[in-house]
Formats: structure tokens, sequence, C-alpha cells
């Protein structure tokens, strides 16, 4: 609480009788809750001023902005941030997973049945050596087996 240098106790008692006389008791409460909200607001204004008056630096560093700025506009990190994103070896990773080499060898084989090739090949020597024994028998020979 400050205490004003020139007012003693006793004309201090003397100001305050006065006032409950003039403003009532009903009024006394009301009066120094304005006072007490008043002199709060008086400390945080002066309070503030004295910081605005002894760190004016530190809130407006003009190098510091400067720096800020100059950092977020920097094209070497914009470079850096999209040569991160590319991957060269991407696309040939997605090519080789999409291209299936034996994919196109099972096809191959799929497509050739060997007992087919197998049963005609057999077929095809049965004709030809039944056209032989014709030939060499005659047409009315019969073989036995």
């Amino acid at each position: 609480m400050i205490y004003p240098a020139f007012l003693s106790f006793q004309e201090i008692t003397i100001i305050l009788v006065i006032a409950v006389v003039v403003f009532g008791p009903d009024k006394i409460p009301e009066i120094a809750r304005g006072l007490g909200t008043a002199v709060r607001k008086l400390k945080a204004a002066t309070e503030d001023i004295k910081h605005e008056i002894l760190n004016p630096i530190e809130e407006s560093d003009v190098v510091k902005d400067l720096k800020n700025t100059i950092s977020d506009i920097d094209p070497s990190k914009e470079i850096e941030r999209s040569l991160a994103d590319l991957d060269p070896t991407a696309d040939l990773k997605k090519s080789l997973t999409e291209l299936d080499p034996t994919a196109d060898l099972k096809k191959s084989f799929s497509d050739i049945d060997p007992t087919k090739e197998i049963e005609a090949t057999i077929e095809e020597m049965k004709s030809a050596t039944e056209i032989e024994t014709e030939k060499t028998l005659g047409s009315g020979g019969s073989i036995s087996r």
C-alpha cells in the first residue's frame, strides 16, 4: 500500500470519516472497488510504458525480423524440399513391380502343352509307320503284333 508522504494517520482518518458521512456506509465498498480497479489499471499502464521505454530493442529487432523473412523465402530450402520429394528410382521401382518378368515365361509355358506335342508326334510316327508297312507288305497284308 502506498502512503502519501504529506498526510499523517490522523488526517487520513478524518478524510475517511468525512467520506462515510458524505457518501454513506452503503456506497463506501463500491467506491473502494472502483478505486482498486483504477489503481490496478494505472499500475498495468505504468508497467507497459516502462516495458516499452526500457526494452524497445527486444521487440523491434529489425535484423532479427529481416533474417526471419529471408529464411522464410530462402530458395535453397524450397529446392531441398523438392529434391527430397523427387526420387528418380521410384518410377523404376514402380515399373519393375508392375512388370513381372516371369509372367511372359509362364504364359509361354502354359501355351505349350508337352503332352499334346508328344501325342501328336506319336500319332505322326504311327501313321508314318503304317504307311511304310503298307508299302512294304502291300495293301492286302496284315501286321500281327
